[in-house]
């Protein structure tokens, strides 16, 4: 309410005193604005246009005046335009329209019009400065014409001269009484005569929904150009048709979602069918032809009555500055057809070009989703359709667009859309219902088609069986083209984005299908041809559907959505209609071609060129569902098809199984479902070829179960469950044979038609008719009978052979030919091939036809169905007496091979004796008691041979008769062989028959084995003793013949070594071995009872001879020697056998002392862990404590060793420690020592341990020698050794305590210590008991102590801070250092005690609690810094240690600019202050102090003084700190010693000049420091004493870490320029640091929270970096010219960033990282040869940053290596990702990894982590870098450490 009355207050106060003024407004700039909105080029006629609606004109002409203008470059003038003059005919121009015309922004208030914001008119301005309207009835014509005067714009009206602007007799029109309105604007630049295609186009647009214009001319030079009319044809009501079978009226929705909008009644919904015509000449010569082509469209029109919330039509009055309609017009455009080309299409070539006028009225019909919004006009705003949607919406001030920005005005569009698309849907239902009633009419034209292309068919098909070319005429093919054709003017839709353009239906037919097989006949079956061409209701219908397929609509996608709204509420419950092969239908009922199922009698199937031409509308608006299996198997089950169906779909099956694997899970039920029509013929007897009757039947598939694979039943009869030959012959094996139709059919097993056969007429009737049938059959029989290889197969075929019913074609003698003239039963006949000559007269034998075999039939399988080869055995032994065969059974056994023998037969012939023997001509024999002829048996007695005639060998076929069917022997029984070799075997030489032995012997051999005869029954004789072995005697060594069983000997003669029998080498003993199962060797477990047992007689020998007094010392060498030889051959031995040995082997060796040593004269066996081999080294331990022997491969499989483990030298050295120490010296005693530490052989410490005296200890001799104050390093402290045990030797961690006190220590390593410390050993501090002795005065506000206080208060929160130090600190540090007291005494004396005995020592420092809540600092007047350090460090650390006594002082003593030279973080920790002025100090007692010490001051300025003298005392460096330091004047002394180091070289003296050189000292120190010289108020500051204790202890024990961390992390000599300019910059930046003299000094405790946040925001900064790019990086040189503070820069005032350009290098292994994942670049000009000849360096380097990046806590991620050959980056940071030259670590560190390369490398790595806050090289910079390197400095401490540990 304030604010509301604070207005009213001031407006009223301004009303009554303020002055009025009127606003201004620049008129030139607004139109300027106003035009710039229009985006159409066309706009000035888009609005005379929509004017001239507005005015019910029906004509407007267009008079354009050009003039001739020639380009220099081109030859044809350019016609261009200077002057346009448009006129109307309709109602002339009112008062209050002249009135409206000279305002801008008053638009018509008729509701009716579509003008609104009355802009349009001042689109004359963009082409014309001054445009001129004439208007008026004819012959008062008024005029006004536009003019400017500066930015403002006037006009000026009045009368028009007579008859001016009646230009019809000029354009010569003829007679011309309309009153014409006129705009003339002449060209304010002359501009091209526009294309007038194009223009056309667009003109031709602007009159799709004009209700009055209907006809525009052009003109061009007064010449008509063009001429546009458009004419009503018909209009008819837009009704529901009641024929229509699929409608069903599920009620229409006619009103928008908030009822805003209300469709009128019924006979308000009206479709028109309009015809525009086009005109055009050829050219622009007036003399050209004028071109007319013309097109028909379809439009829907509907009343809307509305009702308009009165908020939103408040609103909509106040922007539109009229009231909304209350009813309105909505029209769609549906289509167009271009007539003229339809008419004559037959004429023209396909690839004619189209003539100008055709593509004007090929531009009349949108194409799919090119639908447009007219507003009066077109507008660019799309529908998302095909379809132009003509209704009053409210644009934007330009008219482009709709406008959904103003709130009301988006309501009222919303709506009014949704209630267009409500329209749309029911004009689509009446249109498709329309088709639908048509497509019913056509049906039985569709039926007379199809039959008549199926007659045409057959005729095509006869015609190329008899070779007759159907050649169509050209004229024919063009007429069929025609028929299918929808011309491109209706079908120039774009397809769905995805699939393509498809311009025509003739495209949609001969495109390419879907599916493409592997042959035409695959393609064709997945997408059946469809040749019948489109009738007039599915060109129509594709029309229709094409106008509604969806896009995008466009620029504003809420257009379509709208639209898309309306359409689905219309009908919500229906989907839209769609044309199928059975009709109209809704499209949940309609079905989509699948991959050629559509070809088997579905019903409700779209076209696939209907689906092609509107893929949108099946599949997005109609959601048309696609073919599936449940409807094909629906569709077989209701219809029964024909064979040639059945035929395609057999072919179809395997496929669609290939293209979709799931419809495999429907065959079984598809082949369930199908029935066919198929033809059966009744075959005669005498020809199955010819058929006397058929007669159509029907058969379920699932009958057939079988198809026909095998050749040899091909074109024979077939049972009922397998397919006919004819369909298979039609469908095709290959198809049959996929495994789609595993479910279906199987092969026709060749059983199966046998037992079919066997019944058939054919071969079990003796008809003549049938003899070529049965010689097929019989063939095929005897086929499959030789392709069978088992015996059981071939029973059971024969089993199914009717044998015995079964008639063959027999000859008789005596007649010649191949005729069949009688049939007898196979056992009543003989093979045709049989010789029966030698019983000619003795009876008669029938053959079998020798057809048989001339048709492929063998005897074999004659044979086996009973036909006969000889004659019967019966009557073969009745005429045994007219035979002779007793000399020579050759012929004998020759008919036996060739005659028919039955079981019987052979029984006998085995048991009668017939047969002769050899050398026996008396007796007969049977076959069984005779041989087989063979000379290997000559050797056995026991053998009789069958009779044969010399010289005339037996076949194979005779031998295999007599042994398989006669039962002739081959070889002798296993039982006769094996007497034989027994009984020979223990004969004796002379009775022995040792060729004949030894021969059955190897044909025992050869009979033995895998495949011998006698393998089977020799198992019973591995006992039997046959075998000729010898054996090795161990006492005589001589060698013993004898037989053995295959179980007793082995055939490797080494083991002979071991007295074991072993086969005869003399033989073929692997041969024999092999086949007789001897082993090679004995087994394992059998060597090692034999090894104990020549163990245990050795050990008796050995006992034996030491018992015997009279052996002689010659006697027990020659047995130790001999013993020695043995086993050394046993080890040999044993060695060729360790491949035999596994675990549980070398487990028993490990438990038997077997090993021969000889030990104090004597042969004593040890153990394998007791024994080691003999080693090259003549130092080795095992020589000196073990026994020892020469390598063996079995030994050390046994368990001896090369040398003693620590565990076994630990053990030892528990047990024997004092022998083990005497046996080896102290030198290898301490070794091993150092190898135990390394390495302890124990998991705990133990009580044995601690309590057993086997530890050195070192007792230091002579002190006073060893003392630094009187030599240098040739003297060495002598000290004595003892073994003692871990509690009675001491760690020396501080060398003063210890050599206060006579005590065994432990040797100076570091290993060594800590194992001592783990033993039980105790550190010297910590049992040497340290106490204070103050004496003198207690002085508490002197000068020096408020100094000192001043001091510590300074340096506090560098004493506390973690990151300069990572010692435990005691839990109240800050606490004690706040509450410290410094009080300055006399003297101080420290009591050192230890076990008994004490020292009392003067100290300059100490540390006491004098109270619960106050510690007091006691220093002397000449104190020592390091006492002081130890002080403090005892004070506030857990554990004072050495070095930290001397780091501590170190931060007390040195000035901040020499810790800032060392790296410690000073600005960082320390703010600049400056310390209060001391309060007066009090007389000191000692005056003589004051001048001495001031002497001394001076002394040391000018020439040294005692500071020279202490510095050549502690450190001996051949003047150069002297040199150095009158060089370099400013830079500390102790800083110059800090760089040089003990005992410096000249070339380490130069390369201190040489860093000292690029840095810059400060003559100013801080004021806040304790200066060494007189300060400013020149109060004598006392002298700092030099340190009285060991310099050279200390520096022994500091110089590791801690050496290297006091000496800073300096910058090597080598680093090249970029990193000398950076080190050199940070040093003067740092030097010339101003301290401010305006800060207050703040508490400790804020300093440390200051430093604590500015550690975590730098911790963040770090941790902030990002992944490196893994394409590389690409940044050109970058200038920074507007200069940060500090920034040193060039002559050029800016700093150059260099350009990095960097790609991914391929390592070796195949990645783009190193082995553990930095990633690797190479500069994009650079040679990546570098790379990879270098690539082990960059492996070292990748490590070196991995652990730096440890260090800074970076992941591996963010930081890469990359090689730049010319540039001079040694680093740089690109979007927080690190990288780094792995040139310069190649020139610098690649030789040596060591503490100064990580140091150089923590240093970039920091300098890069500061480009994380500040990008420039600046002063921020500058201290960020070394805030980093403080702060992760004590982690680096530690990776040093780890690096330099030794190992």
């Amino acid at each position: 309410m304030a604010s509301l009355s604070a207005y009213d207050d001031v407006k009223a106060a301004i009303a009554e005193k303020g002055s009025d003024a009127r606003v201004e407004v620049n008129q030139r700039a607004l139109i300027d604005k106003i035009l710039a909105r229009y985006a159409s080029a066309g706009a000035v006629y888009r609005e005379l246009l929509q004017n001239s609606n507005d005015a019910n004109a029906t004509t407007a002409e267009i008079i354009i005046t050009t003039s001739a203008s020639s380009d220099k470059g081109e030859k044809k003038s350019k016609e261009e335009v200077t002057q346009i003059i448009y006129r109307n005919n309709g109602h002339p121009f009112r008062p209050q329209d002249w009135d409206r015309l000279r305002k801008i922004a008053e638009g018509n208030p008729d509701e009716s019009k579509v003008g609104a914001f009355g802009v349009g008119a001042y689109t004359m301005f963009s082409i014309c400065e001054e445009p001129l309207v004439v208007s008026g009835i004819r012959g008062h014509e008024e005029a006004m014409f536009f003019f400017w005067k500066g930015d403002g714009l006037w006009t000026k009206t009045g009368k028009a001269p007579q008859g001016i602007v009646n230009m019809s007799a000029s354009l010569q029109n003829g007679e011309d009484n309309n009153n014409w309105t006129s705009f003339i604007m002449p060209s304010r630049d002359p501009y091209p005569l526009p294309d007038l295609v194009e223009f056309g186009q667009f003109l031709t647009a602007s009159l799709t929904f004009t209700q009055c214009l209907a006809n525009i001319k052009v003109y061009v030079n007064n010449t008509l150009q063009m001429d546009i009319q458009k004419t009503i044809i018909e209009s008819h009501i837009i009704s529901t048709p009641k024929a229509s079978s699929w409608w069903k009226n599920d009620g229409a929705v006619t009103y928008s979602s908030t009822g805003m909008f209300t469709l009128g009644k019924a006979e308000q919904l009206t479709q028109t069918s309009v015809l525009m015509s086009v005109s055009l000449r050829k050219s622009l010569d007036p003399n050209s032809e004028l071109e007319t082509s013309k097109v028909r469209a379809r439009y829907a029109s509907a009343l809307v009555k509305t009702k308009i919330p009165s908020d939103i039509e408040k609103r909509m009055i106040r922007v539109t500055k009229k009231n909304p309609p209350k009813e309105l017009t909505v029209q769609i455009f549906l289509d167009a057809a271009d007539s003229h080309e339809q008419e004559n299409n037959s004429t023209k070539s396909k690839k004619e070009k189209k003539s100008r006028v055709t593509q004007i009225t090929d531009a009349f019909a949108p194409t799919s989703g090119s639908g447009r919004i007219f507003i009066g006009f077109r507008t660019s705003q799309t529908t998302g359709l095909g379809i132009h949607l003509a209704a009053p919406l409210m644009p934007t001030v330009e008219r482009e667009a709709i406008d959904f920005v103003d709130s009301a005005l988006r309501a009222y569009n919303i709506e009014l859309l949704e209630i267009s698309g409500i329209l749309m849907r029911l004009a689509l239902e009446h249109e498709m219902g329309r088709v639908g009633v048509l497509w019913e009419e056509g049906k039985e034209e569709r039926e007379l088609w199809k039959a008549k292309n199926a007659e045409q068919k057959k005729l095509k098909e006869a015609a190329k069986t008899s070779g007759i070319e159907d050649d169509e005429s050209p004229d024919t093919k063009s007429t069929a083209d025609s028929e299918v054709t929808i011309q491109s003017s209706l079908f120039s839709f774009a397809s769905y984005m995805a699939r393509g353009v498809k311009n025509t239906v003739v495209e949609a037919i001969k495109a390419v299908p879907e599916i493409l097989g592997e042959d035409d006949e695959t393609t064709e079956l997945l997408n059946p041809s469809d040749e019948r061409p489109l009738s007039l209701e599915e060109r129509d219908a594709i029309i229709l559907m094409k106008a509604y397929c969806p896009r995008v609509s466009t620029p504003d996608s809420l257009v379509g959505q709208c639209l898309a709204k309306g359409f689905s509420r219309c009908l919500s419950n229906s989907s839209p209609p769609v044309l199928t092969q059975s009709g109209v239908v809704r499209g949940v009922d309609a079905r989509l071609c699948y991959h050629g199922m559509e070809a088997f009698g579905l019903t409700n199937v779209v076209r696939r060129v209907m689906l092609d031409n509107a893929r949108e509308y099946h599949t997005v608006i109609a959601t048309c569902p696609t073919l599936t299996m449940n409807d094909l198997i629906e569709a077989m089950q209701g219809q029964t098809i024909s064979e040639e169906l059945l035929t395609r779909l057999l072919k179809w099956w395997p496929k669609i199984c290939k293209i979709d694997q799931r419809v495999g899970r429907y065959g079984v039920s598809l082949k369930e479902s199908i029935c066919f029509e198929t033809s059966t013929h009744e075959q005669s007897a005498s020809d199955q070829n010819e058929s006397t009757d058929a007669k159509s039947t029907v058969r379920s598939l699932d009958s057939i179960l079988y198809y026909t694979s095998n050749k040899l039943i091909k074109d024979l009869p077939l049972p009922y469950m397998a397919i006919t030959s004819q369909l298979q012959k039609e469908v095709g094996l290959r198809n049959l044979e996929d495994r789609s139709f595993s479910q279906w059919f199987s092969p026709l097993p060749f059983d199966i038609w046998a037992s079919f056969m066997s019944s058939h007429p054919a071969l079990t009737q003796s008809d003549f008719d049938d003899r070529t049938l049965r010689v097929q059959v019989l063939a095929a029989f005897s086929k499959h009978y030789d392709s069978l290889g088992s015996a059981p197969a071939i029973r059971h075929f024969i089993n199914l052979l009717p044998v015995k019913t079964m008639y063959l074609p027999v000859e008789t003698y005596g007649r010649k030919g191949t005729d069949i003239n009688q049939y007898l039963h196979p056992s009543e006949i003989h093979l045709s091939s049989s010789d029966l000559s030698a019983f000619e007269g003795l009876g008669k034998f029938e053959k079998v036809s020798s057809q048989l075999h001339k048709e492929g039939i063998s005897d074999e399988f004659l044979l086996a169905i009973g036909v006969r080869k000889t004659i019967s055995m019966d009557f073969l032994f009745s005429h045994l007496d007219t035979l002779q065969w007793s000399s020579n059974p050759n012929s004998l056994i020759n008919y036996l091979m060739n005659a028919e023998l039955t079981q019987q037969d052979l029984v006998k012939l085995r048991s009668t004796k017939y047969l002769p023997a050899k050398n026996d001509k008396v007796s007969l024999y049977s076959p069984r008691e005779l041989y087989i002829p063979n000379e290997e048996l000559n050797m056995f007695s026991f053998v009789r041979f069958l009779q044969w005639p010399d010289g005339e060998s037996m076949s194979a076929a005779q031998r295999k008769f007599l042994v398989k069917q006669l039962g002739l022997c081959v070889d002798p029984p296993l039982s006769s062989v094996m007497s034989y070799l027994q009984t020979e075997s223990t004969k004796d030489s002379d009775t022995k028959d040792e060729a004949g032995y030894v021969l059955a012997l190897q044909y025992l051999s050869q009979k033995l084995g895998p495949n011998g005869v006698y393998e089977r029954d020799f198992g019973q004789y591995r006992n039997a003793k046959f075998l000729p072995c010898i054996r090795q005697n161990y006492e005589t060594g001589e060698i013993v013949k004898e037989s053995k069983a295959p179980s007793e000997c082995f055939y490797n003669p080494s083991s002979l070594v071991m007295g074991f029998s072993v086969l005869d080498p003399e033989l073929d003993t692997v041969t024999i071995a092999t086949r007789t199962k001897c082993l090679k060797d004995p087994p394992p477990q059998l060597l090692f009872k034999r090894l104990g047992q020549y163990v245990s007689v050795s050990r008796n020998k050995i006992g034996t001879i030491e018992r015997n007094k009279a052996a002689t010392k010659e006697e027990k060498e020659a047995l130790i020697s001999k013993i020695s030889s043995l086993f050394e051959g046993v080890f040999i031995y044993m060695s060729s056998r360790t491949s035999d040995f596994d675990k549980t082997h070398v487990a028993i060796l490990s438990t038997m002392a077997f090993i021969p040593c000889k030990n104090r004269g004597q042969i004593v066996f040890y153990l394998p862990s007791q024994v080691f081999f003999k080693g090259e080294r003549s130092d080795s331990l095992a020589e000196s404590l073990f026994q020892e022997v020469e390598y063996n491969t079995f030994l050390s499989l046994a368990g001896v060793k090369a040398e003693p483990t620590i565990n076994e030298l630990f053990d030892l050295m528990l047990k024997k420690p004092d022998e083990v120490l005497d046996s080896l010296g102290e030198t290898k005693y301490k070794t091993i020592l150092s190898r135990i530490a390394a390495d302890p052989p124990f998991k705990k410490v133990t009580a044995e341990i601690r309590d057993c005296a086997f530890l050195l200890g070192y007792l230091v001799m002579d002190e006073e020698i060893a003392s630094d104050d009187k030599g240098g390093e040739g003297n060495v402290q002598k000290a004595q050794f003892v073994l003692a045990r871990a509690e009675d030797i001491y760690i020396v961690d501080n060398s003063f305590l210890r050599r206060q006190f006579s005590m065994l220590i432990c040797p100076h390593e570091q290993q060594l210590e800590e194992f001592y410390n783990k033993v039980g050993s105790r550190y010297v501090s910590q049992v040497v008991k340290k106490e204070y002795e103050v004496n003198g005065r207690s002085q508490h506000n002197t000068s020096l102590t408020a100094q000192f206080a001043s001091r510590i208060s300074e340096r506090k929160p560098l004493l506390l801070s973690p990151s300069v130090s990572s010692r435990p600190l005691v839990s109240d540090a800050a606490k004690l250092l706040s509450n410290l007291d410094v009080v300055e005494v006399d003297s101080i004396n420290a009591k050192y005690t230890f076990e008994r005995s004490s020292k009392l020592i003067p100290t300059t420092s100490c540390a006491k609690s004098t109270s619960k809540h106050t510690t007091t600092i006691f220093i002397t007047h000449k104190f020592d810094w390091f006492d002081v350090g130890t002080a403090i460090g005892n004070l506030i650390l857990q554990r004072c240690q050495l070095e930290d006594a001397f780091f501590l002082s170190s931060i007390m003593e040195a000035s901040l600019q020499t810790l800032r030279h060392r790296g410690f973080p000073v600005d960082r920790i320390l703010r600049p202050v400056v310390a209060p002025p001391p309060p007066p100090p009090e007389p000191q007692p000692e005056p003589t102090v004051k001048t001495s010490i001031a002497n001394n001051t001076n002394a040391n300025t000018t020439n040294g003084g005692p500071e020279k003298k202490r510095a050549d005392k502690t450190t001996t460096n051949d003047g150069f700190d002297q040199i150095l330091s009158s060089m370099f004047p400013n830079c500390p002394l102790e800083v110059i010693n800090g760089m040089l180091g003990e005992n410096p070289t000249k070339e380490k003296a130069r390369e201190v000049a040489n860093e000292l050189s690029s840095m810059d000292f400060s003559e100013k120190q801080d004021k806040g420091e304790m200066a060494e010289g007189t300060d400013s108020s020149s109060e004598v500051q006392p002298e700092m004493p030099r340190r009285q204790h060991d310099a050279k202890e200390i520096k022994k024990k500091s110089g590791g870490i801690m050496g290297r961390m006091m000496g800073g992390l300096r910058p090597s000599s080598t680093v090249g320029s970029k990193a000398s300019s950076l080190s050199k910059r940070v040093i003067q930046q740092q030097a010339s640091e101003p301290t401010s003299q305006n800060d207050t000094q703040s508490s400790p405790l804020n300093d440390v929270e200051s430093q604590q946040s500015l550690e975590a925001m730098l911790q963040d900064s770090v941790q902030s970096t990002r992944s490196v790019q893994a394409s590389g990086v690409s940044a050109p040189e970058t200038l920074l010219k507007s200069l940060p503070q500090g920034l040193e820069c060039g002559s050029e005032g800016c700093e150059v960033i260099p350009q990095q350009n960097i790609v991914p290098f391929k390592s070796p292994h195949g990645t783009n990282a190193a082995k553990n994942g930095i990633r690797i670049y190479n500069s994009r000009n650079a040679d990546p040869s570098f790379l990879n000849q270098n690539f082990s360096h960059v492996e070292r380097f990748a490590i070196v940053i991995q652990h730096l990046s440890v260090v800074y806590k970076v992941p591996l991620s963010s930081v890469a290596i990359f090689y730049d050959s010319a540039g001079s980056t040694i680093a740089f940071n690109s979007s927080k990702a690190l990288y780094f030259n792995i040139r310069f670590f190649v020139n610098l560190h690649a030789k040596n990894l060591d503490t100064a390369c990580y140091s150089y490398w923590y240093t970039v790595m920091a300098h890069e982590l500061a480009h994380n806050l500040v990008t420039a090289h600046n002063k921020e910079h500058g201290k960020f870098t070394e805030s980093i390197i403080a702060l992760y400095l004590p982690a680096f401490v530690k990776l040093l450490a780890q690096l330099t540990k030794p190992r």
